[in-house]
């Protein structure tokens, strides 16, 4: 065995025993909430480990965020990102042309505006989300 495969063999063995193993993580998260109370309430009769995502300045916002916070799930505000293709936006969309301090206002805001999120995912988003 040459130097080189000895050392490729011991890379291997440490990599393998002394990264434990972890079981991989799923999270299941309905988003959309906050226009339709009535559906919405259905959803959170589902186990508590789904957990919902909010838009921010849907009308029913607070309502729903407590709702879902008093049953322990986990609310994430649902942040409305320009898409790709041309439809109507949510208020406050974050868009690529917008400079540091307007994204950071906006974000702010949301975060006042839905209780209890412990984080954001993006609704729509694919103009924001690429890289060109």
């Amino acid at each position: 065995m040459s130097i080189k495969s000895f050392n490729s063999a011991i890379i291997i063995f440490f990599l393998l025993f002394s990264c434990g193993a972890q079981a991989g993580k799923l999270s299941i998260v309905i988003d959309d909430f906050g226009y339709r109370p009535a559906t919405e309430s259905q959803v959170l009769n589902m186990p508590i480990n789904v957990s919902i995502a909010v838009l921010p300045d849907a009308p029913y916002v607070n309502r729903i965020a407590n709702k879902a916070y008093q049953q322990g799930r986990e609310v994430l505000i649902h942040l409305p990102m320009a898409p790709l293709s041309k439809q109507a936006l949510e208020r406050n969309t974050l868009s690529p042309e917008m400079s540091c301090d307007q994204v950071a206002e906006i974000i702010h805001e949301a975060t006042q505006k839905v209780p209890y999120a412990v984080g954001l995912n993006n609704h729509m988003g694919s103009a924001m989300a690429s890289s060109q």
